[in-house]
């Protein structure tokens, strides 16, 4: 709904082009035909033009840009709330939403009204599939589709010119017009050039109508004065075709006017230059879409040998209520093709081959987290936190984030491509944008803007707890301080007890994390007691290398 809101405000932008082009060059004139359809015509070109998109630049074939992520688990704990962020364009597009609906249910109301206005009267007449019906009160004359109403005083005092106003709106088909500029207005609301649109088309009709009044043999001055004294009454469906619906004098000032010459007509020509500065701003380079870029559903195809390692860390007690996963395939740079499940935490980078001044998808040297993979995870593991809100509600899912590493190493540009729900969305836009500077990327020795795009996974797990606010010892893990703390899984009490690949270790500080297939950590006393002697009371972190 959000991007249909962007295409709203697209299209509202070319209305407001497209209607000021015409009010300087073609409302006063005479030709009240082509002018009609040259609205209509620059109402379809207002919605088409958004949707246009160019191809600036041949794409660049993909080199590298990818960042392995090594697996980990991390909590959050319920009495650590978070609350939920509301953007400006989240609260834009509620209001949006709610002005649709309201117009909406505005012209459903006005077309049951009508038809039971219509219903209400009496037929006493049917020429030529034009239905004339008289109802009480003081309803100015109207025309709807194929229906003239008229109330009962103008129809006893004489109504020809009054028919055959309505029915010239008749022939015109002048509702179906009428109905579309209220659909326009319907999604169009906020923008007073659809309002102003659809009063150029009702002075059109009017203008119509008129001429083919005096067209038919009716005196003009006695017509003129005929419109002065209906100029009163009731206006009680501004939807339907009025008699005396448009301003008076612009009326009558068309029918004294001398016609336009038709070569004014050329002057539409204009529009072109409107129309391609539009699709110049709307349109951006056509890229790959994003089931093809971030591969979260299936395989993810690189221009390299790609390597699976699949690690699930069993029995892991959570200091909290609920786990989120973050998972990874390592990939490596050089040699054929091959697909593979890119299962949680990609970073992925592709580029476009455009000018060192843009944001680049893919670079020679590509940005890096200082500290490397290790401290990205630690920085995740810390900051990341399970909204309370999302926990409550059993809220799980994947979040796709895309923000730009600038040349300077600063992340801008956080927004979110795919929704999960607003406060998992708004805690993964905040710690991704709070992350310190990275390492920037380099094309051709020199730094550039480059964009990343990470899917996030979000999952509940249902796992043993501790007393909230319990805190364990400094957990060591190649040779890097690991302090859990209150949104942290792991939480040791006293010294652990190393094992790797089934065998009791004093240190694992030589160990990379190249080198882990799969962590496993254990919390229950007696089970580890039983397995390993007292030695292993505190907790046993088991560590299963690769082969």
């Amino acid at each position: 709904m959000g991007i249909f809101f962007i295409y709203s405000v697209k299209v509202a932008l070319c209305l407001t082009a497209f209607y000021l082009l015409y009010k300087l060059l073609l409302s006063r004139e005479t030709f009240f035909g082509f002018n009609r359809v040259t609205l209509f015509g620059m109402i379809a070109a207002a919605f088409v033009l958004p949707l246009i998109h160019l191809q600036t630049a041949a794409e660049a074939p993909v080199t590298s840009g990818f960042v392995a992520i090594e697996d980990f688990i991390i909590t959050a704990v319920a009495a650590d709330a978070h609350v939920p962020v509301v953007t400006t364009a989240q609260v834009c597009l509620l209001i949006y939403i709610i002005g649709v609906a309201f117009f909406l249910g505005r012209e459903v109301v006005s077309l049951l009204s009508l038809r039971r206005l219509i219903r209400s009267g009496r037929e006493v007449c049917r020429d030529g599939g034009v239905k004339v019906v008289v109802v009480k009160g003081e309803v100015a004359p109207f025309s709807w589709f194929g229906n003239v109403i008229i109330n009962e005083k103008d129809y006893a005092d004489g109504s020809r010119e009054i028919l055959m106003h309505e029915r010239a709106h008749i022939a015109g088909r002048h509702s179906v017009d009428v109905l579309l500029c209220d659909l326009l207005i319907i999604f169009q609301w906020y923008n007073p050039a659809a309002w102003l649109i659809k009063t150029e088309l009702k002075n059109l009709h009017e203008f119509e109508a008129d001429s083919a009044v005096l067209a038919g043999g009716v005196n003009a001055a006695e017509y003129q004065m005929l419109l002065i004294r209906k100029a009163v009454g009731d206006k009680l469906f501004a939807m339907a075709n009025n008699l005396n619906q448009s301003s008076l004098k612009k009326r009558i000032t068309m029918m004294l006017k001398k016609k336009s010459n038709p070569w004014s007509r050329v002057r539409t020509l204009l529009a072109l230059p409107v129309a391609a500065v539009a699709v110049v701003a709307f349109a951006t380079p056509k890229a790959e879409s994003l089931s093809n870029e971030i591969k979260s559903e299936g395989d993810a195809l690189v221009n390299s040998v790609v390597s699976s390692v699949k690690a699930t860390p069993a029995n892991a007690t959570a200091v909290g209520k609920t786990a989120m996963t973050l998972s990874k395939d390592t990939l490596a740079s050089g040699g054929r093709t091959k697909s593979a499940v890119s299962d949680e935490l990609l970073v992925v980078g592709f580029s476009n081959g455009g000018k060192d001044d843009k944001v680049y998808d893919i670079t020679e040297e590509p940005p890096s987290f200082p500290g490397g993979q290790a401290a990205m995870m630690t920085y995740l593991a810390r900051n990341i936190k399970y909204p309370p809100t999302a926990m409550k509600n059993k809220i799980e899912g994947r979040v796709i984030l895309q923000f730009v590493v600038r040349a300077d190493g600063s992340i801008s540009d956080t927004h979110v491509m795919r929704s999960i729900s607003p406060e998992l969305d708004a805690e993964a836009v905040r710690v991704i944008a709070n992350m310190p500077k990275w390492n920037p990327g380099k094309q051709d020795g020199k730094p550039v803007n480059v964009k990343f795009t990470i899917p996030v996974s979000f999952k509940l797990d249902a796992g043993k707890t501790q007393p909230d606010g319990q805190k364990g010892n400094v957990v060591k893990i190649n040779g890097k301080n690991y302090v859990p703390d209150d949104t942290q899984a792991i939480s040791l009490k006293g010294s652990p007890y190393y094992v790797v690949d089934g065998k009791h270790v004093e240190d694992i500080s030589n160990i990379k994390p190249d080198q882990i297939d799969q962590i496993n950590v254990y919390k229950d006393a007696k089970s580890t007691t039983d397995k390993y002697g007292d030695a292993a009371k505190n907790g046993v972190i088991e560590l299963i290398l690769k082969k």
